[in-house]
């Protein structure tokens, strides 16, 4: 049976409150003894005491923890942003509690609920697309939270993006400096607003290089298959366009299972294609060392992110802020 506060006051002969102040390290604010404080100290040292954080967090009105709910916790981008997150907020603090809704928006609401319940002061969130209206909610609530890489532009909450669409144009300007003519789009979740700016951005590069925009070359990967829809979608492409001279991958685990593909089939892609990728994943340098990436700015999302929260949460600020940062256009 663990000791409690009381037992500890019972046991030295004092207050419990006494106890509490001591523990609080308030012993000497309050004008305690040093030999009183002593007692104290030595006492729980003695017993091993664990003090009970939740309950004196509530008591009081703060838990020192954050929620973040990212959508796939094994992909390398919000794996990084977790890291980054974490450590913002240690610096801060705070503790980061970490969860996966993967990619499911029901899943998704009954997270926030549940965080909720254990009474975190603040959430960070990368929304799926249908869970607007638990955001909402927390709004209305004014609860702290902040989402990052994805956003509702219906609702004025605080978020941080990035310039999704520009980098994107970036890319394939990019590509077409290259004399390419013939530029595949691998793509996926396209439901979210995000990836629509990145297709987009596609789209609005080949216009401006009067280059025409054929559907069949922008392949929409299946996210819950993509390791088998990457290799049926890329067999279908090759057999209707043969020609295709680059490949831009609107996210990074695309280019990986595609580079898959190229070295199952012993196809040359280093020599044969231009190739280009928004962010970037581990070995991509090794694999495809002359690809352009547009890479994410994850230590800023991560650090703004918890700026924002932080004044939210200490401050009780109400006014929604939001970012768009630039990503860095870059060879890997």
């Amino acid at each position: 049976m663990s000791t409690s506060m009381k037992d500890i006051a019972e046991a030295l002969q004092l207050s419990k409150t006494t106890v509490s102040w001591i523990l609080s390290g308030k012993g000497e604010e309050k004008k305690f003894s040093a030999a009183t404080i002593k007692r104290v100290i030595d006492y729980t040292e003695k017993i091993n005491y664990q003090p009970n954080l939740l309950a004196r967090s509530l008591s009081l009105g703060a838990t020192n923890t954050i929620g973040l709910i990212i959508p796939f916790i094994d992909d390398t981008f919000y794996a990084q942003l977790a890291q980054s997150i974490e450590v913002e907020a240690e610096k801060r603090n705070y503790l980061l509690t970490v969860c996966s809704s993967d990619g499911d928006s029901n899943h998704e609401i009954d997270l926030i609920r549940t965080l909720r319940s254990k009474q975190v002061d603040g959430l960070i969130i990368a929304p799926t697309k249908n869970s607007v209206q638990e955001i909402k909610r927390l709004k209305e609530d004014k609860f702290p939270f902040i989402l990052v890489d994805r956003y509702f532009p219906e609702i004025d909450t605080n978020y941080i993006v990035v310039n999704n669409e520009d980098s994107s144009c970036q890319l394939i300007n990019t590509l077409i400096k290259k004399r390419c003519k013939k530029i595949a789009l691998l793509t996926s979740d396209v439901h979210l607003l995000v990836m629509g700016f990145r297709l987009n951005g596609y789209k609005k590069a080949l216009k401006k290089a009067k280059i025409t925009c054929n559907p069949e070359l922008i392949l929409q990967i299946q996210r819950n298959d993509y390791k088998n829809d990457t290799i049926k979608q890329l067999d279908r492409l090759f057999k209707k366009h043969p020609d295709v001279d680059g490949f831009y991958f609107s996210t990074h685990y695309l280019a990986i299972e595609a580079i898959r593909y190229f070295l199952s089939r012993g196809i040359n892609y280093n020599k044969k294609f231009k190739m280009a990728c928004f962010h970037e994943t581990e070995a991509l340098d090794i694999l495809a060392p002359k690809m352009m990436v547009a890479r994410m700015p994850v230590n800023d999302i991560g650090k703004k992110a918890m700026d924002i929260l932080q004044d939210n949460i200490t401050n009780k600020t109400t006014a929604p802020k939001n970012m768009t940062l630039p990503n860095e256009i870059t060879n890997i």
